[in-house]
């Protein structure tokens, strides 16, 4: 059968069309109640509604339109086979049949089409006017890159070495207007400014760090200009190495570093460093030699001591072999009423300090030698022989303290470093201050049981 609204061809037992949706079973009894009614008068029927006008393109065979009283209850929808021009239906209006486009399958999907385009060129204008208003990923770039953020970084350097970061990664997470006030825009010349959020990461040989920021700029001609530079609104950051010294300053001048190496270690997202190194103070006399061993935790900000560094495998080493010392006085004084020459050359070093040397010790009364009225008279001393020792100093200065002895000869050295002087002709040498004693007699007297020569002065080195 045929819908009597819009003559869509339909199974013999549809309830409903499926083209306008009219509801065939009640056309069709309304239109047989009518049908019935006219043929049971004895008249004909007048009709007093004028004939529809079938259009001239309409086709051979098709079913005639309804009218606007008919049973389908609603007028013809536009597109179907009954015509194509709103003036068909005289009852109707152009709202309601476009109102009936709307609802119709096939119409929704052209209208759909329509919306849709008209969308994505409202669409595409937006975006084209944001991105033409956003400020570009390459500009905020380049503003991290020229700031101190990405150039010192945002953890503090304590026991590493400063390095410039590298920025691996940045993205704009968001953009918005702003207005920067009548201040800003007396000094930007714009009432306007561009907010941009921001998230990235940077790293160079020991930390990474992942960030999040914001910056403004406003725009100047063709060009975007960073307001007051970017700032980091948040930061994580994670070591990628342990520390690279265990102390932040040398106390001495000699203090040297060699086989530094420290361990980067986690858990429960906590780093700790344990570094060791091997440290050596070397002087002219000798050379100290130790294991420095600290652990470091990092806090988020920067790596911190948990203690003092401990100091283990400590050797000292005497630097003596082969330096000769001389020692030359001529004047009066206290034990210096002639002339005092006297050398030590030491050679070799041992094991905790010790030391050996040779000496000689020569001294002469400087007046007359020979016995007076008295009695009394100055006899010369003539000393030598082979000296061993030890010397003692605290470890990692810049002294210590001596003694030598020869026990054949009864002769005994004493004494410490004294600082490096300046000898004329010889430029700076290392010096000793050392006291010399000893069983030798230097003087004959009938009033003095025994009287033994002693020395007291500065060995300077001689090459």
């Amino acid at each position: 059968m045929k819908c009597p609204c819009c003559g869509y061809n339909l199974p013999d037992d549809a309830n409903f069309c499926a083209s306008c949706g009219t509801n065939v079973s009640a056309a069709s009894s309304a239109t047989a109640a009518t049908t019935t009614s006219t043929e049971g008068s004895g008249d004909v029927a007048q009709s007093t509604t004028a004939p529809h006008a079938v259009p001239n393109n309409a086709e051979s065979g098709a079913p005639e339109a309804p009218d606007s009283t008919n049973a389908c209850g609603e007028p013809a929808h536009f597109g179907s086979s009954i015509g194509n021009s709103f003036s068909v239906h005289q009852g109707s209006n152009a709202a309601s049949h476009v109102g009936q486009f709307l609802t119709t399958k096939k119409s929704k999907g052209i209208v759909a089409g329509a919306i849709a385009a008209v969308a994505a060129i409202i669409v595409a204008a937006v975006v084209g006017f944001n991105m033409a208003n956003n400020v570009p990923e390459d500009t905020v770039r380049q503003a991290l890159q020229n700031s101190s953020t990405v150039a010192d970084g945002i953890v503090a350097n304590d026991y590493v070495t400063a390095q410039p970061y590298d920025l691996k990664n940045l993205k704009i997470d968001k953009q918005e207007d702003e207005s920067t006030g009548e201040i800003g825009a007396a000094i930007t010349g714009s009432n306007k400014a561009r907010h941009v959020y921001f998230s990235g990461s940077m790293e160079n040989d020991f930390f990474k760090t992942d960030f999040t920021g914001e910056a403004y700029f406003v725009k100047q001609g063709d060009t975007w200009v960073s307001l007051l530079g970017p700032s980091i609104t948040g930061n994580t950051t994670t070591p990628l190495q342990g520390v690279g010294r265990i102390s932040e300053a040398s106390e001495s001048d000699d203090y040297e570093i060699s086989n530094f190496s420290s361990t980067l270690d986690s858990s429960n997202s906590a780093y700790t460093s344990t570094a060791t190194q091997e440290v050596s103070y070397t002087f002219w006399f000798a050379t100290d030699t130790a294991t420095n061993t600290r652990t470091f935790v990092f806090d988020g900000n920067c790596w911190k001591p948990t203690g003092d560094t401990a100091v283990s495998n400590m050797q000292t080493k005497t630097n003596f072999a082969g330096k000769k010392f001389e020692y030359t006085d001529t004047g009066s004084g206290l034990f210096k009423t002639g002339t005092t020459n006297s050398t030590i050359e030491f050679t070799s070093d041992g094991e905790n300090g010790q030391v050996a040397a040779t000496y000689s010790l020569d001294w002469k009364y400087s007046g007359d030698t020979s016995k007076n009225s008295s009695g009394q008279y100055y006899l010369p001393v003539n000393l030598s022989g082979n000296l061993t020792g030890a010397i003692e100093h605290e470890f990692g200065k810049d002294n210590f303290s001596i003694e030598l002895n020869d026990a054949e000869n009864q002769v005994t050295f004493t004494g410490g470093e004294s600082y490096a002087t300046i000898s004329a002709g010889d430029g700076e040498s290392n010096t000793m201050s050392l006291s010399a004693s000893t069983n030798t007699k230097y003087f004959e007297s009938p009033f003095q049981t025994s009287t033994y020569r002693m020395s007291m002065g500065t060995y300077v080195e001689k090459a």
